[in-house]
């Protein structure tokens, strides 16, 4: 059993605004598949878009309120949604509205720069 506590785990800023925090990766983790991190826009900022060559995203939105699109559909996003994405859907996630818009994303396999193509 490896248990992490959040508070253990730096979050660094991303270059769209957001706040990181890789919970549980290869890096941190005896994990080796998956990864999961939290994820904090404040007001204003969203992420860029881009897809993944080979890795399955699910976001599940822990707080606030934003728009998810995906392959050009949009759709507004809240408290207790789930998004799934599949490898070479283009997307991108935005903060709407009052507060910080608050995720957990997981990826299968694991994060990983090298294989996500930035559009934007």
């Amino acid at each position: 059993m490896h248990v992490i506590h959040r508070s253990m785990v730096e979050q660094f800023l991303a270059d769209d605004g957001s706040l990181v925090r890789e919970l549980a990766a290869p890096g941190n983790a005896p994990l080796a598949a998956h990864s999961l991190a939290e994820i904090r826009h404040p007001a204003g900022t969203a992420s860029r878009e881009h897809y993944h060559r080979v890795a399955e995203e699910v976001y599940y939105v822990l707080e606030g309120a934003g728009e998810v699109r995906v392959d050009g559909q949009a759709r507004a996003i809240g408290p207790g949604d789930v998004i799934v994405i599949s490898p070479g859907q283009r997307h991108k996630v935005a903060q709407q509205g009052q507060g910080d818009l608050v995720l957990l994303v997981t990826c299968v396999p694991a994060y990983s720069p090298e294989e996500v193509v930035f559009l934007e």
